[in-house]
């Protein structure tokens, strides 16, 4: 079954509120143990705090007019000293719930998040709609967070509601039906806001992303120059003005469609004052009711109120929080194709059947058969590789060569187990790749790409490709030694523990062009995998440093199966054996000699480009080696 039907087979319904709302607080019980009983006490905490406000006042009415002083004043002071315990166990209790929430969504949500993209297809990650997918659902783990203290929140207000609606219930019947009929109208203008937020919030979302690339572009050191010479900048000002005025007139119109709830809360509280204290005051002149109990029926309309009319926004951002978190399950949900070797729970924790990375397998140079491979990107008819067929055999050293797009990179990527074929097979070893455990062949892979870059981590760490406590510091060492970057390294304050980049550290560093491809040496002679695949990594060389790094990953290469991927074709003067690739095929096969000899698309691209070499270097005492043989 072909990868995209793998993942439509696979593809689950959408959880409904109830299911996020279980995900959410299992997760918190789990991390957070102690917010099984903290919760409850909030709860509690939170339910009382109306019923005090109004019992103490009413309390002290009662004393002062039945002149009972003495009673009044143990009272009273009995009654603020629960009040206030009862408020201090709220504050600390909301404070705990608060740090058991951030902690959840941090330790859980945050670390699954994280582990998934680095452990997923590469599929999963890389096509453009499914970094959409990735960049909502990294946004959709702080909505955990919300919708855990909104669930809260809700059920809260939902109890206080029964409780004290019963007592306005009992009091007068008129009340509580004005009141509720009341918050429906809120409802009503409440969801006509809510539903204009829902319907334009994908579109507002990817208005404020194109203004936020902007304005990082701007921001962007590398993206200066270009900005500066070619006086780009009235085109970012004409573009970041139009997406402003975009979102200004979708806050315009969020704001309008809120203003209406906002004013309608003011009408319904002062209706329900004026409803509440006519029927009550009516009772007291009556006869019915005394000052203390006026008091305190007042206080619990207020109560009561003050739970319902916030119920509708609750609902609002429960159900708003409940939508942005399914996004995180959109990306958790993504199927893998490819078989693995370790697995890890949610908490970050390896599992007992773990045992942390997979031992790495016999270092034999393996044999690999392309047998009838087709790949296509996904949402694309055009097949980038057409039924490609051909063989690597066990040692040998192979330049795949053509032009930009041929397709050079994308068998790469079926290579590394990076993307699966739409058809055919990948064997290796005889074995094809879907039913090879991925990271145990991965383990013996070492690539080096044309767009890598350095991780923002020590050398060290780069070099060896694992946690400082792991390393080999004198393997590292050697390693840097034989790619001629020692020297460059021990004059560094921390030498092999300084960090690249700036990103993590101040005091990190930049490489060159030169020293990079250096660090990148250094790692495949760190590693010694039984498979050596170079695509490209030299393009940002001159022919002269080109062909000296080639000679130096020649030596490298001994005894290995290598696969060295060019569109220059200085370097495949060493290998075993050229394939040229023109539009997802194999035209052309064979050494460098019958190549020439065959006087085809090769030869017309060697000639093309040594011409290029010898014009470039005429008069130069340092000619390129590329030149040899032409």
């Amino acid at each position: 079954m072909k990868a995209a039907e793998k993942e439509k087979a696979a593809q689950k319904k959408p959880a409904s509120l109830p299911q996020n709302i279980r995900t959410v607080l299992a997760a918190m019980f789990r991390c957070y143990p102690q917010s099984r009983w903290q919760l409850p006490l909030y709860a509690a905490c939170k339910l009382s705090n109306p019923f005090m406000s109004a019992l103490i006042p009413s309390l002290a009415i009662r004393m002062i007019t039945e002149g009972n002083v003495l009673y009044f004043l143990a009272a009273v002071t009995a009654m603020v000293a629960v009040y206030w315990i009862r408020q201090a166990a709220e504050n600390i209790s909301n404070m705990y719930l608060n740090h058991a929430r951030w902690h959840t969504t941090k330790k859980h949500f945050n670390i699954s998040l994280v582990r998934k993209a680095l452990t997923t297809d590469y599929l999963n990650i890389e096509p453009q709609p499914k970094q959409k997918i990735l960049y909502q659902a990294d946004y959709a783990t702080s909505h955990a967070q919300k919708l855990m203290h909104e669930t809260a929140e809700f059920t809260i207000q939902l109890l206080g509601l029964l409780i004290y609606g019963t007592a306005v219930f009992t009091l007068d019947l008129r009340i509580l039906l004005i009141t509720l009929l009341l918050f429906v109208l809120d409802v009503i203008l409440r969801n006509r806001a809510i539903k204009y937020d829902t319907e334009h919030w994908g579109e507002h979302a990817e208005v404020s992303r194109k203004r936020n690339y902007l304005e990082r572009s701007s921001l962007d050191i590398s993206a200066g120059k270009d900005i500066r010479i070619y006086r780009l900048r009235d085109c970012f000002h004409e573009h970041f003005n139009r997406l402003l005025a975009q979102e200004y007139r979708f806050q315009k119109n969020h704001y309008k469609r809120w203003y209406y709830p906002a004013l309608s809360d003011g009408i319904c509280s002062l209706m329900r004052d004026i409803l509440a204290y006519g029927l009550l005051v009516g009772k007291v002149l009556a006869g019915d009711m005394d000052a203390a109990e006026f008091t305190l029926y007042i206080g619990m309309i207020s109560g009561f109120t003050d739970l319902i009319y916030p119920l509708a926004l609750s609902i609002y951002y429960l159900r708003n929080s409940h939508e942005r978190f399914r996004n995180y399950h959109a990306f958790m949900d993504l199927q893998d194709t490819f078989l693995r070797a370790s697995s890890q729970d949610s908490s970050g924790e390896k599992s007992e059947t773990d045992g942390g990375r997979a031992a790495s397998p016999v270092q034999k140079a393996p044999t690999i058969e392309f047998r009838d491979v087709s790949f296509c990107y996904e949402g694309s008819d055009t097949p980038v590789l057409s039924h490609l067929s051909f063989t690597l055999q066990a040692g040998e050293k192979v330049a795949l060569v053509g032009n930009n797009g041929a397709g050079k990179t994308t068998l790469v990527k079926l290579l590394c187990g990076l993307y699966p074929a739409s058809s055919g097979e990948i064997l290796i070893d005889g074995q094809e790749l879907g039913s090879v455990n991925l990271d145990a062949w991965q383990d013996r892979i070492s690539a080096v790409f044309q767009d890598t870059i350095p991780m923002a981590f020590s050398v060290a760490m780069n070099v060896a490709g694992t946690p400082e406590k792991t390393l080999d510091r004198a393997k590292v060492r050697k390693s840097l030694e034989q790619a001629g970057l020692l020297e460059k390294i021990e004059s560094l304050p921390k030498r092999e523990d300084t960090c690249l980049t700036q990103q993590l550290e101040k005091d990190g560093i930049l490489l060159s062009g030169g020293e990079l491809q250096k660090l990148l040496l250094a790692r495949s002679i760190y590693k010694d995998s039984a498979m050596l695949i170079l695509d490209e990594p030299t393009s940002a060389l001159d022919p002269i440093a080109e062909s000296s790094m080639y000679e130096q990953y020649n030596s490298l290469a001994g005894g290995k199966t290598s696969l060295f991927i060019s569109h220059r074709l200085a370097s495949t003067k060493f290998c075993d054996r050229i394939l040229f690739l023109e539009n997802g095929r194999i035209a052309e096969a064979g050494t460098h000699a019958e190549l020439m000899i065959r006087n085809g698309k090769y030869k017309e691209m060697f000639d093309i480009q040594s011409h290029y070499y010898k014009d470039s270097t005429e008069g130069q005492p340092n000619a390129c080696p590329a030149e040899e043989g032409v």
